[in-house]
């Protein structure tokens, strides 16, 4: 289990960005996260600074998983355009515009067959961006052994 915000494998507290302004943007944006979701168990996440576009695949949920919960944070006071995928392809479900004023967005996402991989992508509606991003995937549900 990663902490929530990390990457599954990352450098503690390493986010995208080479600067020290684009690294506070990003721990901005996963410190809202981190405030706005209760303990749950989280399956993977991330962050780092508004780009033209930006997104992340976990290649595979634990086994038993039957829906995951996808929650987004960002910051900066731009809006971002966000996509959920399961096994390649769109959920149009849950499909929405985020505000980047440090609000969730949350969305639950099934999960098609075993381990299947999850994703999103986010496009900011403005290339000019400024702010920073957080991402989690959590378990949601569960087949009974």
């Amino acid at each position: 289990m990663s902490r929530i915000g990390e990457p599954v494998g990352a450098t503690p507290g390493a986010t995208t960005g080479t600067d020290s302004g684009a690294t506070a943007v990003a721990d901005e944006a996963k410190a809202v996260l981190e405030g706005l979701v209760v303990e749950r168990e989280s399956i993977g996440g991330g962050g780092g600074v508004l780009v033209p576009q930006f997104g992340n695949t976990h290649p595979a949920t634990p086994d038993g998983v039957v829906s995951v919960t996808f929650a987004f944070t960002c910051t900066g006071g731009g809006e971002v355009k966000l996509r959920n995928e399961v096994g390649g392809k769109d959920v149009p479900s849950a499909a929405g515009t985020q505000t980047c004023d440090g609000s969730l967005f949350q969305t639950s996402v099934d999960v098609s067959g075993p381990a299947a991989a999850i994703g999103f992508l986010a496009t900011p509606v403005e290339d000019d961006a400024d702010g920073g991003y957080a991402y989690a995937y959590y378990v949601e549900k569960k087949n009974l052994p």
